[in-house]
């Protein structure tokens, strides 16, 4: 009996009761009886039927974490509570079953810029520019998961119990109490990531990708996933180096190939370089990036290097001197 008296209640709040199931209760007496209590009750001074039907709106958004379509309040407000008080139903039987959708916070960051986020559980990030990083206000649950759009450097608040997982668009980072780098842009072939100490394990969301097998990673060593090319390999890096900037605010490159170079300096002045990847895979650089601009860098990289460059509609164009 209770689990029917359930029922009706979940089609009620969901609005879901076809004409007849709700004609059906709202002609049972003790039901039509509690509404016209209410009615013969309700002070219509307290709020309108615009307030009405914008707070069953946002009890409903809460619900279901979605917006609710245009309802009358009065009408469902009263059959929900008539229900509740005739079948003796408290709200804990709705949301036993679904709990409220927690609130996100999203941060990001723009262009020549590096943002600094802590996270609810005592974890730090350092986003690189033009990143995007979505998280709960509360981490509940078994895990502790973060949504990462660009690049961002982790250093994970350790809790065994409660693995910490980065979601991007191409891979799922599983850790626990370990410092890592992720480097994730949409729209770059290449993603990264870069372990600095502890353990983490990459699986590719991708499933035309020839193995669904997550990969351990180990200190100084980094994962690249081609998205284009669809293939996966791991070589060993100065992980500390590799992501120093997450110190200095600056970008720094040393002894890094330009295909490394390019996408970093791409996303720090929002702008695009295209190089043929013969020569992106050919040439190494040593410099650091603090208030130059992207030309004066271009500039300096063709003075010690057979590389030479162009502007196109404000992007640029590298090409190797004939």
């Amino acid at each position: 009996m209770n689990s029917d008296k359930k029922d009706i209640l979940k089609k009620l709040m969901h609005e879901s009761l076809n004409k007849e199931e709700e004609t059906a209760l709202i002609n049972r007496p003790e039901i039509s009886g509690k509404m016209l209590c209410q009615w013969d009750s309700y002070d219509g001074a307290r709020f309108s039927e615009e307030d009405g039907s914008r707070i069953w709106g946002n009890i409903r958004k809460r619900i279901n974490g979605k917006i609710s379509k245009q309802v009358v309040f009065y009408k469902v407000y009263s059959l929900v509570a008539s229900v509740v008080l005739v079948l003796g139903l408290g709200g804990a039987i709705y949301f036993a079953d679904r709990e409220p959708a927690p609130l996100m916070f999203v941060a990001s960051s723009g262009i020549k810029n590096f943002e600094p986020v802590s996270l609810p559980d005592g974890t730090e990030v350092q986003m690189g520019p033009g990143s995007k990083i979505v998280y709960p206000e509360k981490f509940s649950g078994k895990t502790r998961e973060v949504t990462l759009e660009g690049q961002a450097f982790f250093d994970v608040a350790k809790n065994p119990g409660k693995p910490f997982i980065v979601h991007t668009p191409d891979m799922k980072v599983t850790a626990l109490g370990t410092a890592f780098e992720v480097f994730s842009y949409k729209h770059e072939n290449k993603h990264e990531i870069i372990l600095l100490n502890g353990k983490v394990k990459i699986g590719v969301n991708n499933e035309k990708h020839p193995s669904n097998k997550e990969v351990e990673l180990l200190p100084n060593e980094m994962f690249v996933y081609d998205k284009w090319n669809k293939t996966a390999s791991v070589r060993t890096v100065n992980a500390d180096k590799y992501s120093t900037w997450r110190n200095n605010g600056i970008l720094s490159f040393e002894n890094e190939k330009l295909n490394m170079i390019i996408p970093r300096l791409e996303q720090w002045f929002g702008r695009k370089i295209i190089c043929q990847k013969n020569v992106a895979d050919s040439y190494r650089f040593t410099f650091k990036v603090r208030d130059e601009s992207l030309e004066r860098i271009l500039y300096i990289l063709s003075k010690s290097s057979p590389i030479r460059y162009v502007e196109m509609n404000g992007d640029y164009k590298l090409y190797l001197e004939k």
